[in-house]
């Protein structure tokens, strides 16, 4: 493909961006992290493991879950979090490491 032949508006290229930028904050860039060892935390887990508010956890992780990055599942009171694609645990690490 040339680059005369690529559609900046893309959808798909809308997509990856808006979930890029998402990404470019430290404290889901945290998260990401943490769901890489622990592939599946509650929002208690995750806000004592990263030391910060239950309302901070709560509001990145629902960033991250809207923009299909997280999934959640309920089990009786608690919500757990998981990666949806392994592939973004790569990126993340992928650009720690440069």
């Amino acid at each position: 493909m040339n680059t005369t032949e690529l559609d900046l508006k893309s959808e798909a290229l809308l997509i990856a961006a808006s979930k890029l930028k998402v990404l470019g904050h430290p404290i889901r860039i945290s998260i990401i992290r943490l769901l890489e060892n622990s592939p599946k935390l509650s929002v208690t887990e995750i806000f004592n493991a990263l030391n910060i508010e239950q309302a901070i956890a709560s509001h990145h992780l629902n960033t991250l879950k809207n923009k299909r990055i997280l999934t959640s599942e309920r089990v009786g009171k608690n919500t757990f979090y998981s990666v949806s694609h392994n592939s973004l645990i790569d990126v993340v690490n992928n650009i720690q490491l440069s």
